[in-house]
């Protein structure tokens, strides 16, 4: 059988609407295909049917079908039992960093820290001291 190549279309009409699409409309749109598309390859990898993820999920098959076209606005917690699911990880707090601000007085020290990596107070007076704020003498931890 003959795959038929698909053929360059050009419309005029097309053209104009994707030039009033913002470029962050955009790009949200293509998150949530690439989302979409994700969600549809764990399927494919684990095997499963549209309706088995409807009935895992507790949801309507037709519910899935509208993930799947990549226009749905997903909610964290949505997200969250899709990924537990199909096995994945479909929002990663892995990486996350967070900045720890610690107030001294009238000095203000921010360093960004991960979450095995927790400064303590007294890495905090080193670090003023290192920074030229502080003397030794003004802080003991």
């Amino acid at each position: 059988m003959n795959k038929k190549k698909p053929e360059k279309y050009n419309s005029q009409l097309i053209d104009d609407l994707l030039n009033e699409i913002s470029p962050a409309e955009l790009r949200r749109t293509e998150r949530k295909m690439m989302l979409a598309a994700r969600i549809q390859d764990a399927l494919k990898a684990k095997n499963m049917k549209k309706g088995e993820l409807a009935t895992a999920l507790n949801k309507q098959p037709s519910e899935i079908s509208k993930w799947l076209s990549g226009t749905h606005n997903f909610t964290a917690e949505t997200l969250w039992d899709i990924g537990d699911v199909l096995e994945i990880d479909l929002i990663s707090l892995e990486d996350y960093k967070k900045e720890k601000i610690v107030y001294m007085g009238t000095t203000t020290v921010s360093q960004n820290v991960n979450q095995n990596n927790y400064l303590n107070i007294s890495d905090y007076s080193d670090l003023l001291v290192a920074k030229g704020t502080m003397n030794l003498n003004q802080f003991q931890a």
